[in-house]
């Protein structure tokens, strides 16, 4: 594509640094309302924070569509280390899920998904490109998908778990028709027995502003007394890379996505938290932990509850729970609605063919196949 033709799509790869610098570039909405929490701000902040480490390096940088001067669509990469080769992978904070950004509103959006896959696949960052974690319900990232496959690119993909999710649109009496009427009532227990022997439970919402490192140090004390941490897993707020990233996600704030933390203190103590991305229409839960001397007390179902009566009177739709943990999520009503998939993709040509070849031989068990009918 020749930059002269601007009445037509033109792609480009960019920097973070130079896009933070251009005035034409907000890309204000999104393919789907519920996924505006994919923008070039919280890219940067996960950049800020974890670039270098983990097996990532710099720098953040994007495959750009404009048109008549104007940006449509991004897609950010980074490279990734993955045994012995550095590819091209989607990049972004891992939760929900990765995906891209759009200008267009979903009457055009699938229109300019589609023209940024034709242009990605003739003009990649790589010969080796990773799209991972994306979700079976991301119509925009699929449909670049397919531009790529058209274009003669081989995939292997594999499932990496069901996403469960809570439909809220209803109201509240509707979700307890959809709970277990053991667990409602366990936690209205739960919180007689807390107010009686432990003093006032209460739960409170915080917005992140970037100016937050009492909350920050307050989750991260919740987080270290988690069976999470005695089991060596993925923390979220311990460590210095975690909470420049909080930090940074609360700086300049998309009004149509937030990141909110929940706090549950008994008493003065505080026990149990929730973190989440918020949209317009939907709030994902990106992280929740309890300190474990409080176990008995059920501290997280009490905060989830609190959470998703606050949700639905803000007219939220969609609870988006995440993997993981199926049994205690379906006692809330949510179901496995979608799934996550990592993608990895292979340019077409000798040096990408011998490439997937050898994948196809190493990655055991990516053998599923995306929908590329639409």
């Amino acid at each position: 594509m020749k930059p002269s033709m601007e009445s037509t799509w033109v792609c480009d790869i960019v920097t973070d640094d130079v896009l933070a610098q251009e005035k034409d570039t907000p890309l204000h909405g999104h393919a789907s309302g519920d996924q505006a929490f994919c923008t070039p701000h919280a890219l940067r902040a996960w950049a800020q924070a974890f670039l270098p480490g983990r097996g990532w390096s710099g720098p953040l940088r994007y495959v750009r569509l404009r048109r008549n001067g104007q940006s449509q669509a991004l897609i950010p990469f980074a490279r990734q280390q993955i045994a012995c080769f550095r590819i091209d992978s989607l990049a972004g904070y891992y939760w929900p899920f990765r995906s891209l950004r759009l200008a267009a509103q979903p009457v055009g959006a699938m229109d300019v998904a589609g023209a940024l896959g034709h242009a990605l696949a003739r003009r990649p960052p790589g010969a080796v490109l990773r799209f991972g974690p994306i979700s079976s319900r991301d119509d925009a990232m699929h449909a670049v998908l397919r531009q790529l496959v058209a274009a003669g690119w081989r995939y292997r993909a594999k499932a990496t778990g069901a996403v469960f999710e809570l439909d809220l649109s209803a109201g509240l009496d509707a979700l307890k028709q959809k709970c277990s009427d053991s667990l409602l009532k366990h936690i209205e227990y739960s919180r007689r027995r807390l107010t009686r022997t432990m003093g006032e439970v209460r739960c409170e919402r915080h917005e992140l502003s970037g100016d937050d490192q009492a909350l920050l140090d307050i989750l991260a004390g919740i987080e270290s007394r988690s069976w999470l941490a005695r089991k060596g897993g993925d923390l979220k707020f311990m460590g210095s890379a975690n909470q420049c990233f909080w930090t940074q996600m609360g700086r300049e704030p998309d009004p149509h996505a937030r990141s909110v933390c929940w706090v549950l203190y008994c008493g003065e103590q505080p026990v149990a938290f929730s973190a989440h991305v918020e949209t317009d229409t939907a709030l994902y839960v990106l992280a929740n932990s309890y300190d474990e001397q409080w176990k008995s007390h059920s501290p997280g179902s009490v905060l989830t509850y609190e959470v998703l009566r606050d949700a639905i009177a803000r007219r939220k739709r969609l609870f988006d729970w995440g993997q993981g943990d199926s049994g205690y999520k379906q006692r809330w009503g949510a179901q496995d609605a979608s799934l996550l998939y990592d993608v990895i993709a292979f340019r077409p040509g000798l040096f990408g063919g011998l490439l997937a070849w050898v994948a196809g031989k190493a990655l055991r068990g990516w053998d599923a196949r995306l929908d590329m009918s639409r």
